[in-house]
C-alpha cells in the first residue's frame, strides 16, 4: 500500500434527475428506447425506487424512501421543494445513511445522505456517501484511494445503472495530504495521475470515461471526464481534490446551488443528444423526400418532352393515378417533416433556456462569494473564479446552439421543396383532369347529337315512306327478301346517327391536330 495513495475524507456525490411534468419537460424523445417519450404513465418514482435498490441491495445500508418519509402524490407547492417529510426524519431534510466497514485493515464508519427534491418540472436526487472528516471531534485518519470501490459496488452509481431520464453527474472529492500538495507543486501531471487512480478504483471493469479537461474550482484542482458533445454511458464524472479549508467551506455552502447547476447542464446535454437523433431522422426523411420528388418530376417532364416532339402530351392513366396518389401521400409526409423540424427547434429552445439559467446561477454564486469577506481574507486565491464551470455556458452551449441553427437552416429547404412539388403536382393533375373532363363533355355532346338526330329521323322517316305502296318495295341486297318498313326506318336512323357522330368526331380531331400543324409550319 503506497502512502501517497492515501487521501482524506473521500466522498462520492451523485446528482441524478428524472422527469416529473412531462408536458413541461418536452415531447418525443428519440434517444432513450427504454423510456420513449416518457408518457404520462411512466414511473415518476423511478429515482426513489432506484435509490432504495442501491442502498439495500448494493450498499447494504438499512435506509429507504417510503410512504412515511416521502411526499409522493400530495406534494408541497413551490419551484424548489424538498420532498422529505420533516417530522419522519427528525427535520433533517434528507435520509440519513450510515455503515461500518473494514478496509485495508482499517475500521471505517461511513455516513451520508439521500435528498429527494422537485425542481421546476423535474425530480432531483442528491446522494452522498463519505468518510467523515472527523470522528468524535477527532480528524479521521486518511484512507487508501481503493476505498472508492466500496462506494460503487457493481458500478451501481453509473449512469447506465441509474438510468434516469436526464443524464447525471458524479462527483468524487478527497482532501490532499501535505505530501500530495508538495507533489502537485513539483509535478504538473500529478493531479491527473492521482485522479486516474481514483477513477480506476471507483469504476470496476476495463472501460473508463475519457479525460476531458483539468482546472480549478473554489481554489482547488478539479478534473472532468466525459465529453459533453459525445455523452456516453458514464455521464459526467468530476474528481475534485480539496487543498484548503476554504474550498470545503464554500462547497458546503453552495451544495444545493451545485445541484441546480447539474440539473441545468444535464438538461442541455439531453436536449443536444436528442437533437442529434432528430438530425439523423430528418436527414433520412430529407433523402427520401428528394428521391420521391425526383421520381415524381420524371412524370411531370413527360409533358414537356412530348410537346417538343409534337406527340400526344397527355398523361397515361397509370401516370395520372401515380400523381394523384402523390397528392394524397405528400401532405402527411410534409406534416411529419415539419414536426421533426419543430422537435429540433424545441431542443434549441431548451438549450437556450437552461444555458441562461446555468449562467445566472453562476453569476449569483460568484457575486455571493465576493461579498463574503471571510473567504477573500484567508489567502490570495480567487475563490470567486468560476471559469471552470463557465466554460459550459460560454463555449459549449453556444456551439450546440450554432450546430442546431445550421442544421435547421439546411433542412428547411426540404419543406420548400415539398411545397413546390405538391403545388406542381396539383397543377398537372388539375390540367389532366380538366382535359379528361373536356373529352368526356365532347363525347357526351357527340353521342347526344347523334341520338338527337336518330330520334328526329326515326320520327320523320315513317312519313317519307308510303304506308301501303302497291308497286314499290325494298329488298335486301342480292336477295329477294323484302325489307319491312319498321326495319327500314331503323336502318335510316342508325345511319344518320353514325354519320353525325363521325362528323362531330372528325371536327374534334381537327381541332386537336391543328395546333400541332401550326407549330410545324415555318411561318405562322
Amino acid at each position: 500500500m503506497n502512502p501517497n495513495n492515501r487521501v482524506g475524507a473521500p466522498n462520492v456525490h451523485l446528482f441524478a434527475f428524472h422527469v416529473w411534468d412531462i408536458l413541461s419537460s418536452g415531447s418525443i424523445s428519440p434517444t432513450n428506447p427504454r423510456q420513449p417519450a416518457l408518457p404520462p404513465t411512466s414511473n415518476p418514482q423511478h429515482l426513489w425506487e432506484k435509490c432504495n435498490e442501491i442502498l439495500q441491495e448494493k450498499l447494504h445500508i438499512n435506509a429507504e424512501f417510503n410512504d412515511t418519509n416521502l411526499y409522493k402524490t400530495a406534494q408541497p407547492p413551490g419551484r424548489r421543494v424538498n420532498l422529505m417529510i420533516g417530522k419522519a426524519v427528525n427535520n433533517r431534510g434528507s435520509l440519513y445513511l450510515s455503515k461500518h466497514i473494514s478496509h485495508e485493515n482499517q475500521e471505517i464508519s461511513l455516513t451520508g445522505l439521500a435528498q429527494p427534491l422537485r425542481i421546476d418540472d423535474s425530480y432531483a436526487l442528491g446522494f452522498n456517501l463519505r468518510v467523515p472528516e472527523k470522528t468524535n471531534d477527532t480528524k479521521t485518519p486518511d484512507v487508501d484511494i481503493s476505498i472508492f470501490q466500496r462506494f460503487n459496488p457493481d458500478n451501481c452509481l453509473l449512469q447506465n445503472s441509474v438510468n434516469s431520464y436526464f443524464p447525471q453527474t458524479l462527483l468524487l472529492t478527497a482532501w490532499l495530504t501535505e505530501a500530495q500538495k508538495a507533489a502537485v507543486q513539483e509535478d504538473p501531471n500529478y493531479i491527473k495521475s492521482l485522479g486516474q487512480l481514483c477513477l480506476k478504483s471507483f469504476i470496476s471493469g476495463e472501460n473508463f470515461p475519457e479525460f476531458y479537461r483539468e482546472g480549478e474550482l473554489f481554489g482547488s484542482p478539479i478534473l472532468e471526464y466525459g465529453y459533453p458533445n459525445y455523452p456516453d454511458k458514464f455521464g459526467q464524472i468530476l474528481i475534485w481534490f480539496f487543498e484548503s479549508q476554504t474550498t470545503g467551506d464554500i462547497w458546503d455552502t453552495y451544495y444545493s446551488d451545485f445541484l441546480d447547476l447539474c440539473l441545468y447542464r444535464n438538461k442541455v446535454i439531453l436536449a443536444y443528444k436528442e437533437s442529434r437523433a432528430y438530425y439523423l431522422e430528418i436527414r433520412k426523411e430529407y433523402a427520401q423526400i428528394d428521391v420521391d420528388i425526383e421520381s415524381t418530376f420524371q412524370y411531370l417532364q413527360h409533358d414537356e418532352a412530348y410537346q417538343r416532339q409534337g406527340k400526344d402530351s397527355r398523361l397515361k392513366k397509370e401516370e395520372l393515378e401515380y400523381l394523384e396518389s402523390q397528392t394524397i401521400n405528400m401532405p402527411p409526409r410534409a406534416v411529419k417533416y415539419a414536426r421533426l423540424l419543430i422537435e429540433m427547434e424545441i431542443r434549441q429552445n431548451t438549450i437556450a433556456i437552461n444555458a441562461k439559467n446555468y449562467q445566472n446561477k453562476l453569476n449569483q454564486i460568484s457575486l455571493d462569494i465576493k461579498a463574503r469577506k471571510i473567504y477573500n481574507n484567508r489567502d490570495t486565491k480567487n475563490y470567486s473564479d468560476l471559469s471552470f464551470l463557465e466554460l459550459f455556458s460560454k463555449e459549449t452551449c453556444p456551439q450546440f446552439s450554432e450546430q442546431i441553427k445550421a442544421d435547421l437552416g439546411y433542412f428547411k429547404y426540404g419543406t420548400v421543396a415539398l411545397d413546390k412539388a405538391m403545388e406542381a403536382i396539383r397543377g398537372v393533375v388539375a390540367i389532366a383532369q380538366a382535359d379528361r373532363d373536356a373529352k368526356l363533355e365532347a363525347t357526351i355532346q357527340t353521342v347526344g347529337s347523334a341520338l338527337g338526330l336518330v330520334g328526329i329521323v326515326a320520327s320523320v322517316a315513317p312519313y317519307s315512306i308510303k304506308q301501303d305502296p302497291p308497286d314499290r318495295k325494298f329488298y335486301f341486297p342480292l336477295s329477294n327478301i323484302e325489307i319491312p318498313s319498321f326495319l327500314l326506318v331503323l336502318l335510316i336512323s342508325m345511319g344518320a346517327g353514325f354519320g353525325v357522330w363521325m362528323s362531330v368526331w372528325a371536327i374534334a380531331k381537327i381541332k386537336q391536330i391543328l395546333p400541332r400543324i401550326k407549330q410545324r409550319l415555318p411561318f405562322r
